[in-house]
């Protein structure tokens, strides 16, 4: 047993799939299925503290919702309707939402996504037909 046990471990650490730390370093670059250019998060949402992580999920849900209702509006979902840039997003986060804090942020980012979701369901089969889902 003891000699089975050496084996197993020198043919673990020997094997060449798992010395190789290739492929198993996360990146930071962004591979989407469609609509490859879209605008990037703005950098500050990407450096926030940690505990500030809730202002920017809210954000992402309102950005998310913009979209979806762009896209409703429009009747079309080429990727600039789609995901617009982080501007407009921003702005109605920094004019409604800045200095909202806790349980209130969370409770505003629920009611986002749920509208988001709501949109969502209608504009899937457009995006879906230009293969944009």
């Amino acid at each position: 047993m003891k000699t089975f046990s050496l084996l197993l471990a020198a043919a673990v650490c020997l094997s060449p799939s798992l010395t190789s730390a290739e492929g198993l370093v996360p990146t930071m670059e962004r591979n989407y299925e469609f609509c490859q250019e879209r605008p990037p998060e703005p950098e500050w949402m990407r450096n926030l503290h940690v505990r500030e992580s809730s202002k920017r999920l809210l954000i992402q849900s309102i950005y998310r919702l913009e979209g979806y209702e762009r896209v409703s509006e429009a009747g079309d979902c080429e990727c600039e309707t789609l995901y617009p840039s982080w501007d407009n997003a921003v702005q109605r986060f920094n004019d409604n939402y800045l200095h909202v804090e806790g349980f209130e942020l969370m409770q505003t980012r629920r009611e986002f996504q749920d509208q988001g979701t709501a949109v969502r369901i209608s504009v899937k089969a457009l995006c879906e037909a230009v293969g944009n889902w």
